[in-house]
């Protein structure tokens, strides 16, 4: 019997995984638009994510240096991604 942390990690990779495809339209659909430069991180942040929780639910004991990469990644996108809503949404970027 699965433990109640495995069942939440299998939940985490189901829900990224369902999230994915609506990332992939978000930053397809907005490419030419300003807000384009928002967006277009969404999917290698939740692909990041995605692999830090499947990774850790496949093989816990390889989980600590790949989810410090992994997880960088999605933290330096995540900031990439709120300087450009503030360099939009703060008018200092032409729309």
């Amino acid at each position: 019997m699965p433990t109640l942390a495995e069942l939440f990690r299998l939940g985490q990779v189901v829900v990224l995984s369902a999230t994915l495809p609506i990332a992939i339209i978000a930053a397809r659909g907005y490419r030419d638009a300003p807000f384009g430069r928002v967006v277009r991180p969404l999917v290698p942040i939740t692909l990041s994510y995605l692999g830090v929780a499947a990774i850790k639910l496949l093989e816990p004991s390889m989980g600590a240096d790949a989810s410090k990469l992994l997880g960088s990644v999605a933290i330096a996108l995540i900031a990439w991604t709120g300087l450009q809503a503030i360099l939009l949404l703060s008018g200092r970027r032409e729309l």
